[in-house]
């Protein structure tokens, strides 16, 4: 069997892209806003010229090669423990969005949200990773949220979750609930990846000191990393696509080296989130053909260093869920997987540019990966599904719906859809003509009803209940008073 592969670039202009990008490294450099980080790139020899690092080649490559190309995140349940470069795609929900887009509008997301679509993302069958961040709660102290996401993630979903990127603290107090989590010493997380963390560049060519001390921290732990640039083509970029990804790959390997540096062997993945700049609005602009191209180049540059990628996902610049929406979303989704990204983030729930998360699209995104994970599975041929006894035995004037065969391959054969409307004209009628969003949000708001959050040991959650209260700035307390 054949799996379609979605590839723009030939080998000739990987190699053209890989060297403008070494050229910069060497030339121009990158800049760490972290005297951590920068004491770290002395120690190993590299190039230090005030805040600017300047890496050679061999430095590069030498350090690219010391990364795996799988490891496995493990999940409070083993059977929902993931394993990142196996061939089969990761679907994580959006991250990072400060609105909710609901019935009345755009709102502030709260905590009351945040447990709301963490448990959506525990009951929905086609997101792998619970993530993190996926609102900004804005009823509890930003500098205390991180705690309350990650008790969240860790009590209302049993699959692995992402950690927090809130520099040292944030990641500090990841592995440390996480030891809490699993009951293990902190040694023991050092040997096995219980998280995964997302390290964004600042465009062009910089890393800020929080992001700088998350990696730094986790790298320390030995903690799998995506390190990912946004470059927006026209504004942080050259308006080229070409340039654009050269930019991106700077910044990304420079962060990979640094991680190498600090723990060699660390997992890291490959991260994409380039596109454009819309011109006419100034706009980010994810849901076009631009970004999906950026999309595939990356996951083959990845391949080319011999890296895990991560690409994106169900990403639109609609504003509600509508058909752009769903076109844009699809467009996204489709060529992640087929251009054989091994994660996807941001596969459900945004909108507005990765300004806002509905809970309608949440679903509406997760029936879309369940849709491509199915065709990227392809078509299994074998005696079994060629099924020629079944079909010499129906002959010509049978049918197949009382053959064993069909009843032993319905279910598996076929994508079965929990929200698509495949009841016949009639029928929709009779129902009331309902959209696909109004579909959505009788699904969200039944699977919240009827879905219990995996069992957590009591001790445990007093536990991490007890690390949130003893590590909470005293300005939380004051915000929930006033």
């Amino acid at each position: 069997m054949l799996h379609t592969t979605c590839e723009f670039l030939t080998t000739d202009e990987l190699e053209q892209i890989h060297d403008a990008s070494m050229q910069l490294l060497a030339n121009v450099g990158v800049i760490f806003h972290a005297d951590a980080a920068l004491d770290l790139f002395r120690q190993h020899g590299v190039k230090v010229n005030g805040r600017s690092i300047h890496l050679t080649e061999s430095q590069v490559m030498d350090a690219v090669a010391l990364a795996p190309k799988q490891f496995k995140i493990r999940a409070r349940n083993p059977a929902k423990s993931v394993t990142v470069g196996q061939g089969e795609p990761i679907f994580v929900p959006g991250y990072g969005a400060p609105f909710i887009l609901d019935e009345n509008g755009s709102r502030q997301p709260t905590l009351q949200d945040y447990e709301n679509l963490i448990r959506l993302a525990d009951a929905l069958p086609n997101q792998d990773i619970s993530g993190h961040l996926l609102v900004q709660p804005g009823d509890v102290c930003p500098a205390n949220a991180h705690l309350h996401m990650l008790h969240h993630g860790m009590v209302y979903s049993d699959k692995p979750f992402m950690g927090s990127a809130a520099g040292t603290n944030g990641a500090t107090h990841t592995m440390e609930m996480a030891s809490i989590l699993f009951d293990q010493p902190p040694n023991f997380l050092a040997e096995q990846p219980v998280t995964l963390g997302l390290i964004d560049t600042i465009s062009p060519l910089q890393y800020g000191q929080e992001t700088c001390e998350a990696l730094i921290t986790y790298a320390q732990w030995r903690q799998p990393l995506i390190i990912a640039s946004l470059v927006m083509a026209g504004a942080t970029g050259p308006m080229t696509l070409a340039g654009v990804i050269a930019q991106q790959n700077a910044e990304i390997l420079a962060g990979i080296v640094l991680t190498q540096l600090i723990n060699p062997g660390t997992p890291v993945m490959y991260g994409a989130a380039s596109t454009i700049m819309d011109m006419r609005t100034g706009n980010l602009a994810i849901g076009g053909p631009e970004m999906a191209l950026i999309v595939a180049a990356s996951a083959q540059l990845a391949r080319f260093y011999g890296l895990p990628s991560r690409g994106g996902g169900g990403v639109t610049d609609a504003n509600c869920p509508d058909a752009q929406a769903g076109f844009e979303s699809m467009l996204g989704l489709l060529t992640a997987v087929n251009s054989h990204n091994d994660l996807i983030l941001h596969a459900a729930g945004i909108l507005s540019s990765y300004l806002a998360f509905s809970y309608e699209k949440f679903v509406m995104d997760d029936e879309i990966c369940g849709l491509v994970r199915h065709y990227h599975r392809g078509i299994r041929v074998s005696p079994e599904t060629l099924a020629y006894d079944v079909i010499a035995n129906v002959g010509s004037d049978g049918n197949f719906l009382e053959e064993a065969h069909t009843y032993k391959h319905f279910r598996t054969a076929a994508w079965h859809p929990a929200l698509c409307d495949r009841g016949g004209m009639k029928m929709w009628m009779e129902n009331g003509r309902l959209t696909a969003t109004q579909r959505a949000h009788t699904r969200w708001q039944t699977l919240l009803a009827n879905h219990r959050p995996p069992p957590l040991d009591k001790t445990t959650i007093r536990q991490l209940t007890h690390y949130i209260q003893s590590h909470t700035q005293q300005s939380s307390i004051v915000n929930q008073k006033s």
